[in-house]
C-alpha cells in the first residue's frame, strides 16, 4: 500500500460527503491508496453515511470526543500505507492533489500541501517557517518547514519515530509541534503548491480560539525545552516580549477582549507547565 489518507471528523456530515466525493474509488485503487475516516464521537451519523455511500472507506469510531490529535493517531495505527496523508474533514482536494503527494514522496520528507479558501479560491495560508518561539512566519516556499494538518503528508516510519501527534495538544498547534519533532528527527520539508485543497474552515482566529492557540503553543514549547533551564528562560523572555507587543497592538486598536484572551492563554500555559514539571 503506497498511501493512507487519514481524515478525523467530528459532526461534519455534509463536509465529509464533499471531501470523500473528491476522492474517486477508481483513482484510489489505481494509485494503491486507502482512505481511513475516524469518527471522533460524532452525533450526526457521519460514520453511517460514509459506510453506506463510500463502502471502500475504512471507518473507525470513538465513543467519546478525544480531539483531532488522538483521532489521527488512531487512524495512523491501522494505516497500511508507507505515506500518511492527513486531510481535514472540511477540505476538498483539487485535481492532481493525490498525484502530487505520491510523486514527491521520497521516504524522509514532510510534504506540505497548499490550502485555498473554499469560497474564494485564494490562499488561506502562505508557506511558513517555524521559529525558536514556536511561532511561524511567512517565507518563500523553499524555506517552509511548518505545515497544517489540514493538508499534510509524511512517511509512516517518520510519524511512528516521532510518536505521532501529541495527545496533550488535541488541536491548535498540534500540527506545528509535529513538524518541529520531524525537523529535530532530521526530516526534510517540501512545500507543494500543486497539492491543493479548498478548505471551509476560517483562516482567522476568533473568540476562545485565540486563548486556546496561545495556551497550546506556549505550553507545547515549554514542554519541548523543559530539559534545559536556559532554553526555558530564553523562550520565556522572547515569548513574553512577543506577548507584550501583541497585547499593545490589540489595546491600541480597541480589541480589549482579544488582549484578555491572549493573556489568559499565556498565563494558563505557564500554570500548567509548572504543575506538570513539579509532579
Amino acid at each position: 500500500m503506497h498511501a493512507s489518507i487519514i481524515i478525523a471528523v467530528y459532526n461534519r456530515r455534509e463536509d465529509v460527503h464533499a471531501c470523500l466525493s473528491a476522492l474517486p474509488v477508481a483513482e484510489l485503487t489505481q494509485k494503491n491508496t486507502e482512505v481511513i475516516l475516524v469518527d471522533d464521537g460524532s452525533t450526526d451519523g457521519v460514520r453511517e453515511m460514509a459506510a453506506q455511500e463510500f463502502p471502500h472507506v475504512q471507518t473507525l469510531r470513538l465513543e467519546d470526543n478525544k480531539g483531532p490529535s488522538f483521532a489521527r493517531n488512531l487512524g495512523a495505527k491501522v494505516a497500511r500505507g508507507s505515506l500518511l496523508i492527513f486531510l481535514d474533514s472540511d477540505a476538498v482536494p483539487e485535481d492532481r492533489w493525490l498525484d502530487t503527494f505520491l510523486l514527491c514522496d521520497d521516504g524522509n520528507t514532510v510534504l506540505i500541501g497548499r490550502i485555498l479558501d473554499y469560497h474564494t479560491g485564494k490562499d488561506q495560508d502562505r508557506p511558513r517557517r517555524s521559529t525558536f518561539l514556536g511561532k511561524s512566519l511567512p517565507c518563500s516556499p523553499r524555506h517552509a518547514n511548518a505545515g497544517s494538518s489540514c493538508n499534510l503528508a509524511l512517511p509512516a516510519s517518520l510519524f511512528s519515530a516521532i510518536g505521532g501527534f501529541d495527545p496533550d495538544i488535541p488541536y491548535y498547534f498540534e500540527d506545528s509541534l509535529l513538524c518541529i519533532h520531524a525537523r529535530r528527527h532530521g526530516a526534510r520539508f517540501r512545500y507543494l503548491s500543486d497539492a491543493r485543497v479548498r478548505h471551509k474552515g476560517s483562516g482567522t482566529r476568533q473568540g476562545d480560539t485565540i486563548r486556546m492557540q496561545e495556551h497550546n503553543s506556549t505550553y507545547a514549547m515549554l514542554m519541548l525545552y523543559r530539559h534545559s533551564f536556559g532554553r526555558v528562560l530564553l523562550f520565556t523572555a522572547g515569548n513574553g516580549l512577543w506577548l507584550l507587543i501583541r497585547l499593545f497592538v490589540r489595546l491600541l486598536t480597541g480589541r480589549l477582549h482579544d488582549a484578555v484572551l491572549l493573556a489568559k492563554g499565556w498565563g494558563s500555559a505557564y500554570s500548567r507547565f509548572v504543575s506538570r514539571t513539579g509532579d
